[in-house]
């Protein structure tokens, strides 16, 4: 092609600006890698914003009728949501809104917060945004620790909540800082019903009596003179004895103060969750924590996470050494940098295995050191220019996108031209060398330009499904389709521009006769292997049709028997190092009661020596962000480094020893295990952390557990089912207060005095602030603390105290609670989970041993046979199962359009049919041996493996090109030459570039085939699947197609001239195949033809005037 043609040209005219211009693009290389956003996972997520709206004190029902629905209803109309969520429990709910790809994450936080504020809610409800964080942006943690056990859990809480926090929240790019455990500080009014009633004062008397003397204000400006003073009446609590001072009310005209009525004590409220930690390494031997204070450090969206790293753990550091109270000090116990490190471990040994093989390989073959120097420096060009286009484009390198990066596929192109002319050199005659070797390397780099530009292309073109991918599927595996486009392309312009001008620097000396050394190494077994390949290629197409028949016969059955047997998976498992372990204890069982269990369950994992670090999360954070139902225990269990585990065991085993080891020692607690980040990363995209998830909709909730209790035991009775449960709790024993409205009238009681009693006195909830400070023992700066007002323990310890509570009458009348109100106990839900619009329970479950799409098809039709849906109830099959049927979809209509793609380009490059047909065969024949390499290793069909089998299509493709169209310069040049001649020679003399670029793309792939690092588990299926359908297509390639190519273009005849213009038969122009042999009468290539054994004729190859 002519564009080819003065590429290649001017790179050789002006050989000093191409070298200096390559040189610039590798600097560029270098400080696009320094800069470089660098990430383990990049952020798959899709655009969510979470709403967070707390009810304190409300029941479930209660959020869900008068806040969850409310704001529900206004929020449907939302433009852009695919997904709407809600989790609501006692006191809290939580929405979360998934928007559409390319949705803005403020344009979606603005439209959001503008329709919230028209939902008819409580006054006292403020709905509130969640931190614009992602579900990968849990990037630290850490734990307040007392170095000498001397300080409680209130006071580590006070120096997070007052010296910690706000240091951390100083970073640039943090979204928040998340507390976890610890008590937080309040100041109780701790007062009685005798006590009230012998001042004849009410627990409303109290609290607006406080209420009404926490304040400050101002009286403007007092002009003295030419002085202007502002005028401060200070008014505020600032200590507990300010509290005890306040005057409640005036009987006969003695102030009764709060101190009359109640004690002021230093107290907390209930808890919401409770964190240990346990620690064992080497040098401190084993800490055990049962109760801290941990910070989790939440990113900002699109923040570079290594230079946030950086900036947290300095201001950590800072912190423990410039304001942390005396015995006290943070302790790191996770750091995403860790991760990213094991990572670009991981993936940097693979890259260099694959270097390292390919290097060997190609000096093996080409048999000449410097021409060997030639194509291992496409590497290091291809690879650094993929980084300057990656930094370009946004695209962060992670083992997302250079994992599968393989080096055999890069270099292909380079080996192709690099090949060509080195045989040219070698066969070159008088007349060639009399044209100087810059004009003939142009010739020998210009006769293959075509054919690697449209190999190329083909290899580009196939990853048009990947391009296609939407969602998690498009984020997980467009980087690296990228990436590897862009290393391809730029190994396409080395190849096209400095490896000619290299390979005519290099050889000018042999070219020109002034060495007498051979210019490449005689390589005998090559040599060996061409001649033995020779007399098999004679011995085949000898039997065309029966070797055809025979092998496609063979290949179409084998491909539809393991097909048949390959399972379906969306994900393979991706190993993150430390993984999470979720408990469910009993439905009902009470925060102190299951905090007893607790060091039990870290004690059963530490035993494990492959344990370096554990933390115990039981119930939820004060934040409300992460909703969790209050029977829940989550256990983040940090790894050693697999290389100094002692115990030979797999991360798997291990895993499955704990959650037995587990429920063994902890009878009626269920146990399932994740990954941290592709935990968040589930629960936020699809609702659940589970593999597959049933999700049973409708209203009503005791029908709905039903049909789910209908599902579970189905799952329960099937192979493969493990970890398996409803999501959302069975309902737990609440008390319920109704008041008779009637009877308490009659005593002149309104429901509003009944509900602060309720409210206040036995919920504890704040009705002030109390300012403290500064301090020079924790915290050292001012401090914010709560007030509450409430009953001792002995009027709230049980339901039967709680019905005496009395109430006063406007008359002062003491009427116990029990008098005007029902006091039930009635089982209600803990937890409601609204989907679109709907109460959903979810029946979730993991799937071992067995592919999740089989799996499915027969819960399906088990479901559809055994359970009956009322109307108004619908099922909907979700988790990872929902992602691969989605990309189920688009794979059944993008595959066969790319296709049909390459076969335009090929019949662009051919404009002949059969030519066409001849170089696609090499895909159902690498097809082959993917397939059985999965089911070989045990693998399931997954969007990994399917982006293996995407970018095989474009390497086996290449690999018929160079066959299809040396065998049709063949026939174009000289005529009177037939197909079968044609096709044996071809296949003999491609048979050193077919080997080199299959086995390079192959080889180079055996380092990810067989990793086993931190990150390796998304590469494998994908390696595997390469390195599998290149063998098998290095194998029928080379022995089936020259029989095939014989009998699609006509046998063992002669091409006759009138079968229509050659440039038109075989090449889109005249250009697009020059005569591989320019000037004399060339010998065939093969050792075997100078040795006499089965010699193809020589053949007078005419010379074709350009």
């Amino acid at each position: 092609m002519k564009f080819i043609n003065l590429i290649i040209e001017s790179s050789l005219r002006f050989k000093f600006i191409t070298l200096a211009m390559s040189v610039l693009a590798l600097l560029l290389g270098v400080w696009s890698w320094v800069h470089i956003r660098k990430e383990a996972y990049s952020d798959i997520a899709d655009t969510q914003v979470r709403i967070v709206a707390k009810f304190p004190g409300k029941a479930t029902l209660e959020v869900e009728e008068r806040v969850t629905m409310p704001i529900e209803r206004v929020l449907h109309s939302t433009p852009n949501v695919i997904v709407r969520r809600s989790r609501t429990i006692n006191g809290l709910v939580v929405f979360q809104f998934v928007f559409e790809e390319g949705t803005d994450d403020y344009f979606a936080r603005m439209r959001l917060m503008e329709k919230v504020r028209d939902a008819v809610i409580p006054e006292e409800v403020s709905p509130t945004l969640a931190p614009m964080s992602s579900p990968v942006g849990e990037v630290y943690r850490y734990v307040v620790e007392s170095v000498d056990g001397t300080k409680t859990p209130m006071e580590l809480r006070t120096i997070q909540d007052w010296i910690v926090i706000p240091k951390l929240l100083q970073v640039s790019g943090i979204a928040d800082v998340v507390t976890f455990g610890g008590l937080p500080k309040q100041y109780h009014v701790v007062t009685s019903p005798d006590k009230l009633i012998r001042y004849k004062v009410t627990v409303a008397d109290v609290i607006e009596a406080i209420q009404d003397n926490n304040l400050n204000t101002g009286g403007n400006f007092l002009l003295q003179g030419e002085q202007s003073l502002p005028i401060r009446s200070l008014g505020s609590i600032r200590s507990p004895q300010d509290i005890e001072d306040i005057v409640v009310k005036t009987v006969n005209g003695v102030p009764v103060f709060v101190k009359d009525v109640g004690t002021v004590e230093i107290s907390h409220p209930i808890p919401s969750g409770v964190l240990g930690y346990t620690v064992q390494n080497d040098v401190e031997g084993l800490i055990d924590v049962d109760s801290s204070v941990q910070g989790l450090v939440a990113m900002r969206r699109w923040v570079e996470p290594n230079a946030f790293g950086e900036r947290v753990r300095a201001k950590v550091l800072e912190i423990n050494e410039k304001y942390m109270p005396d015995g006290t000090r943070l302790r790191n116990t996770y750091d995403r940098a860790d991760l990213v490190n094991y990572t670009l471990r991981t993936v940097g040994t693979t890259l260099i295995e694959g270097i390292g093989v390919v290097s060997l390989v190609v000096i093996f073959f080409i048999g000449s050191f410097r021409a060997s120097v030639v194509v291992v420096a496409t590497i290091p060009f291809a690879l650094l220019f993929s980084f300057t286009v990656m930094n370009a484009s946004g695209i962060s390198a992670s083992l997302l996108s250079l994992g599968a990066v393989d080096f055999g596929i890069v270099v292909d192109s380079a080996v192709v031209m690099v090949e060509n002319i080195m045989r040219r050199y070698k066969e070159a005659s008088p007349e060639d060398k009399q044209k100087g070797i810059v004009r003939f390397t142009y010739e020998c780099a210009t006769e293959v330009g075509t054919e690697i530009l449209f190999a190329i292309m083909i290899i580009i073109l196939a990853y048009l499904p990947i391009f296609s991918f939407e969602r998690i599927e498009g984020r997980l595996f467009k980087p690296m389709a990228f990436t590897l486009s862009f290393a391809i392309f730029g190994a396409l312009l080395f190849t096209m521009t400095v490896v000619p001008v290299l390979m005519a620097f290099l050889f000018r000396k042999f070219f020109d006769g002034q060495t007498n050394k051979p210019i490449e190494w005689h390589n005998p077994f090559y040599h060996w292997v061409e001649a033995k390949y020779e007399k098999i290629v004679h011995y085949l197409v000898d039997r065309s049709k029966r070797v055809v028949t025979i092998a496609f016969t063979a290949v179409g059955g084998l491909l539809v028997i393991g097909a048949m047997s390959l399972g379906t998976e969306f994900l393979p498992s991706l190993d993150e190092g430390g993984f999470t372990l979720r408990l469910y204890f009993p439905v009902g069982i009470s925060l102190p009661e299951a905090k007893k269990f607790v060091p039990q369950v870290r004690q059963i994992i530490y035993k494990n020596e492959q344990v370096n670090m554990i933390l115990s999360q039981y119930g939820r954070n004060d934040d409300g962000t992460d909703p969790l139902p209050p029977n829940r225990l989550e256990v983040y269990v940090g790894l050693k480094d697999y290389k100094q585990w002692k115990e030979r065991i797999t991360k798997e085993q291990l895993l499955i020893r704990m959650r037995d080891n587990l429920e063994s020692g902890l009878p009626g607690v269920r146990v399932s295990f994740s990954q941290p980040i592709m935990d968040n990363l589930s629960e936020a995209i699809m609702g659940t952390i589970a593999d597959l998830a049933v999700f049973v909709s409708g209203q009503d909730l005791k029908v709905m557990r039903h049909l789910s209790e209908q599902i579970l035991e189905i799952v329960a009775s099937m192979k493969g089912a493990s970890e398996y449960g409803i999501e959302q709790e069975a309902p737990a024993p609440q008390l319920v207060i109704r008041i008779k409205r009637a009877v308490a009238a009659r005593y002149g009681i309104n429901v509003e005095d009944v509900q602060k009693v309720i409210e206040a006195a036995v919920g504890m909830e704040p009705i002030s602030y109390l300012y403290e400070g500064p301090m020079d023992n924790p915290p050292k700066e001012r401090a914010l603390f709560g007030i509450a007002v409430r009953f001792s323990k002995d009027y709230r310890q049980s339901a039967r105290e709680i019905a005496n509570i009395p109430i006063i009458s406007p008359k002062g009348e003491r009427i116990p609670l029990s008098q005007i109100a029902d006091i039930t106990q009635e089982d209600s839900p803990t937890m409601i989970f609204r989907q679109d619009g709907k109460r959903t329970l979810t029946v979730r479950l993991n799937v071992r041993g067995r592919d999740q799409g089989g799996f499915v098809s027969e819960l399906r039709e088990r479901v559809n046979k055994e359970i009956q849906f009322p109307e108004g109830y619908e099922i909907k099959y979700g988790g990872q199962y929902e992602n691969l049927a989605r990309v189920g979809k688009q794979l059944a209509i993008v595959i066969p359009l790319t296709i049909g793609i390459i076969f335009g380009l090929l019949f662009m490059l051919y404009r002949d049919l059969r030519s066409v047909m001849v170089a696609l065969s090499c895909i159902p024949l690498s097809l082959l041996g993917g397939i059985y390499a999965l089911l070989g290793r045990g693998y399931y069909f997954n969007v990994s493996a399917g982006v293996g089998f995407i970018s095989l299509f474009g390497i086996a493709t290449m690999a018929g090109i160079l066959f299809v169209s040396k065998a049709n310069h063949l026939l174009r040049d000289n005529p009177s030459m037939s197909v079968k001649e044609a096709s044996v020679h071809s296949a003999v003399t491609q048979l050193r570039p077919r080997l080199m670029t299959m086995l390079l793309a192959m080889l180079g792939l055996i380092p990810a085939t067989i990793a086993t690092g931190v990150g390796s588990d998304v590469q494998r299926p994908l390696a595997t699947v390469m390195v599998g359908g290149l063998a098998s297509a290095l194998l029928l390639i080379l022995t089936v197609m020259p029989s095939l190519y014989i009998l699609v273009l006509g046998g063992g005849s002669k091409k006759e001239s009138s079968s229509g213009s050659k440039s038109e038969t075989f090449a889109l122009h005249p250009e697009a195949y020059v005569s591989l042999y320019d000037e004399e009468d060339i010998e065939d290539a093969s050792p075997a033809h100078r040795n006499g054994s089965k010699k193809v004729k020589k053949k007078v190859l005419a010379k074709k005037k350009r």
